[in-house]
């Protein structure tokens, strides 16, 4: 049974994410854990988790309250922790902006190959980070989004992941993640599966465009850094 990493910044969808795993078309089942970065609605998802009864394919829900937003990345110390105690095999990650149809997670989990991160989030890069085209399924992938993957657990089994990590740059785990998993031999790979964003507005790449440029130079092309 794969586990499912999801990171929680937003009200108002806690429950129709939990009913959209639970409704997934996949008899195996899913684990649902949380990394929650703001404490302040911890209780309410708590409340949220209390009240909402499980019919389908969600076997079990964990939910951490951060001490403080530490960013993106925080949701793959839930990944760490669980390979770490002993859990192998895939882990599925989405992003609380997103909406996913009842077949993504038996997508992911026949596409999974332990060498190989498969992701929606899909670009061919040229010589810049804004540099770049969509993927298609099959083919050439240089930068993936962990929103809608899958992958191995044990790529986050070193604890470098977490440590080499410029805490400039502790916000754009895209970048690191695509950049740590192509360094640790892992093969890129667009994921088949449909996904929609829901609340654009509110998603932080609007603040962040310029830093990932600056991160990706930092990364690829330490001379234009």
């Amino acid at each position: 049974m794969p586990v499912l990493m999801c990171l929680w910044n937003r009200r108002g969808r806690f429950t129709q994410i939990l009913h959209k795993l639970d409704g997934q078309d996949f008899a195996p089942g899913v684990e649902l854990f949380l990394w929650n970065n703001n404490r302040a609605d911890h209780q309410a998802y708590l409340d949220e988790l209390a009240a909402f009864t499980a019919k389908g394919a969600l076997r079990g829900v964990s939910i951490v309250k951060s001490p403080y937003n530490l960013g993106s990345i925080a949701r793959f110390y839930w990944a760490r922790k669980l390979v770490v105690s002993g859990r192998i095999g895939p882990v599925i990650v989405i992003d609380d902006d997103e909406d996913f149809t009842s077949d993504f997670i038996a997508t992911c989990a026949a596409t999974y190959e332990p060498r190989t991160v498969s992701a929606w989030w899909a670009f061919v890069v040229g010589g810049a980070y804004y540099d770049r085209v969509a993927s298609d399924i099959g083919g050439r992938v240089d930068h993936i989004g962990p929103g809608g993957m899958v992958c191995n657990l044990d790529l986050f089994r070193d604890r470098r992941f977490f440590t080499e990590l410029p805490q400039k740059y502790w916000f754009l785990d895209d970048l690191w993640l695509t950049y740590f998993a192509r360094r640790q031999g892992f093969t890129l790979a667009k994921l088949p599966v449909d996904i929609e964003f829901v609340l654009p507005e509110t998603n932080q790449h609007h603040v962040l465009g310029e830093l990932k440029h600056e991160f990706y130079n930092y990364l690829y092309l330490p001379e234009a850094a």
